[in-house]
């Protein structure tokens, strides 16, 4: 954008003041001289940036056009059969340099003087689209003009010798015309690149570039309109092909710009009856409150014709947002997802732009397939319930429950209960989380905080034996145990903190979960989609600056998803402005996650307890029963206790 001075010439009078775009303009012609005459001029134009001027061959001149608006160009300026040749194969507005009818009529006085004819016949030979009208000439200078309009450059020297075969004392054409007019013994004037002709262009050029500055500002307003919106909006031209849409209409359809913009309706939305499409582009009919399932998720859908002075020019489709809906049959499996349990993830919703995502939900879905038990690791916070989930979904048993449980978060007698019942649950007919996850997946976080006990009844479990604390008897389980740890769980064995006999039936399938840092192609990829949900739950809208995402890119993210996620959140709650940028997050990540320095030593608790608790697990080269066992304390209640004060977690 730039500021234009009052007294710059515009061609036209506007009303319109102030700060507004400019249109990138090329201007081509097909001699050095009337470039270098351009050059000077074009500079006190309005509306109008000269990205170049420049002699063109013919030959030439579609090649370089298209090379032109790849380049960002928006408007050629171009004379006769290279205006043409340009508009042939470029999208953008061509300008085309008409010879004024003041040169042409200069030259044929010119020649008339030579002639010394009464009414000499003068033959204007060249291109339509170069040349003015003429028709006059004769009642007012005593000149027949008649024209020979040329639609390629071979014709030019049949026309001469056409105008001389019909009687024509002389011509008047360009350098192809003189050239053969003189071969033939002909009188002859070049058309040369006149002032006017040059003025004229650009005057009309300037007012191209300004109906292209308003084009530009409405699009700029519909665009911010339609980003700032969560209904997802799809504009059909008359055929039914989309010709733009929104963010939130990618993202509700799942589909990318490139495989939607261009396509047929019908094509990307096949979920609805086509004749709906029908009724609008050709009948004019609205269509309202259609219920469609897409990926899950309820939408309602819209359609309304775009009606200009009655006729039909297309259609606007917009989409919002129902009551998330899961496709689950029978009484018992829509219990199980009124009580939370099922697994909403699938692999195609992770970002996994890094070689070793890639490798990781390879191996994942691999040991999809399979029923036998599995352990997942990785630093806090790396996506290791997402991963849980994902895998549920990818097996056999997707359909069924998807039973999560955080083993630090319970004291130990709760967590028995919880596993495997009691007495009273057994009377009342209470399914126990072992019984619920039979036909499906039981997900056991922080596996490492079981006590020795359940330790041996989630051994039993995994291995395909259920005991309920409320009956004698052993029953068979199907439930598929997954487990997930943060830690080095064979350390703890060989410490003597958990069983080895449970880690090696749940790591016969282990998968490690690199952290953030050591994935970097995937950290924007989790930004947009953070981003993405959190701008739908508060109902505001950010982007990020290049600056800003490069920033996120090189941070190093000792929190991983947890941090990222947090710090998504507060972007969206606290950004006072829609483009975020890089300083912005450098802030909000220094005041409430600052990230160590490698030399920096260990991390400084400003709470006393947190302090005392890092101490000790120095002191004791992180073993927690170690620590435990000095404070006076379970093991279970020192994990809690650690999870509490932010010493370690999912």
């Amino acid at each position: 954008m730039v500021s234009r001075s009052p007294g710059r010439e515009s061609g036209f009078s506007t009303k319109r003041k102030g700060v507004f775009h400019v249109a990138k303009m090329a201007v081509l012609v097909p001699y050095a001289e009337m470039r270098d005459m351009a050059r000077p001029m074009a500079a006190r134009y309005g509306y109008l940036s000269p990205m170049c001027i420049e002699y063109a061959e013919t030959c030439r001149v579609q090649s370089r056009a298209r090379e032109l608006e790849r380049q960002g160009c928006e408007l050629i300026v171009a004379r006769g059969l290279q205006a043409t040749l340009a508009r042939q194969v470029v999208k953008i507005p061509i300008v085309e340099i008409r010879v004024t009818s003041q040169e042409i009529g200069m030259l044929a006085l010119d020649l008339k003087g030579e002639l010394e004819e009464p009414c000499p016949r003068i033959g204007l030979v060249g291109f339509s689209n170069a040349l003015s009208d003429a028709a006059s000439f004769h009642g007012l200078f005593g000149v027949k003009l008649p024209r020979y309009m040329a639609e390629s450059q071979e014709e030019l020297s049949r026309f001469v010798d056409k105008a001389r075969q019909e009687g024509c004392h002389a011509v008047i054409g360009g350098e192809v015309v003189c050239q053969r007019a003189r071969e033939l013994g002909l009188p002859c004037r070049f058309i040369p690149c006149g002032r006017e002709s040059l003025e004229d262009a650009f005057r009309m050029a300037s007012q191209v570039g300004y109906a292209i500055d308003l084009e530009k500002s409405s699009r700029a307003e519909m665009d911010t309109m339609l980003s700032y919106t969560f209904t997802g909006i799809v504009q059909l031209d008359s055929r039914g092909t989309v010709l733009r849409a929104n963010r939130m209409a990618f993202n509700m359809l799942g589909l990318a710009p490139g495989d939607m913009l261009g396509s047929a309706i019908a094509d990307v939305l096949p979920e609805l009856p086509r004749s709906l499409f029908d009724q609008a582009l050709h009948e004019g009919k609205e269509t309202y409150a259609i219920h469609v399932p897409l990926h899950k998720l309820a939408v309602i859908v819209n359609i309304a014709p775009i009606l200009v002075d009655n006729a039909i020019h297309g259609a606007i489709l917009t989409f919002q947002e129902g009551e998330r809906v899961e496709e689950m049959s029978g009484e018992f499996r829509r219990d199980l997802y009124q009580q939370g349990y099922f697994a909403r993830l699938r692999f195609s919703q992770l970002p996994q732009e890094s070689a070793e995502s890639k490798r990781l939900i390879a191996m994942a879905k691999r040991v999809a397939g399979c029923s036998a038990p599995l352990l997942l690791s990785g630093e806090p916070g790396c996506g290791k319930a997402m991963i849980a989930q994902c895998i549920h979904n990818e097996s056999l048993v997707r359909d069924n429950a998807f039973v999560p449980l955080d083993c630090a978060a319970f004291q130990e007698d709760t967590l028995d209960t919880m596993l495997f019942g009691n007495y009273t649950s057994r009377q009342s007919g209470t399914l126990c989380l072992a019984e619920t996850a039979q036909n499906g997946t039981l997900y056991l976080s922080h596996i490492d905080a079981l006590s020795p006990e359940l330790q041996y009844k989630v051994l039993d479990l995994a291995r395909g034996r259920l005991r309920h604390n409320g009956s004698h008897p052993l029953m068979a389980s199907n439930a598929r145990v997954i487990a997930s740890c943060d830690g080095n769980l064979f350390a703890k064995v060989q410490e003597g903190e958990f069983r080895s006999d449970l880690y090696y039936e749940l790591s016969a399938l282990h998968l490690r979960l690199e952290p953030l840092r050591r994935r970097r192609e995937d950290i924007l990829g989790w930004v947009d989609m953070y981003l993405e949900e959190y701008q739908r739950k508060h109902k505001r809208y950010v982007a990020l600056t290049q600056e800003a995402r490069a920033y996120l890119t090189g941070y190093s993210w000792p929190g991983n998803l947890n941090q990222l996620r947090g710090l998504c959140q507060r972007v969206v709650l606290l950004a006072d402005k829609r483009h975020v940028n890089d300083l912005f997050l450098r802030q909000q990540l220094e005041q409430r996650d600052p990230e160590p320095r490698a030399d920096a030593g260990p991390p400084v608790y400003q709470d006393q307890e947190a302090r005392r608790l890092a101490e000790l697990l120095i002191k004791h080269k992180g073993s927690r029963q170690a620590v435990a066992e000095e404070l006076g304390i379970s093991k279970t209640t020192l994990w809690r206790r650690m999870k509490r004060l932010g010493l370690g977690g999912e």
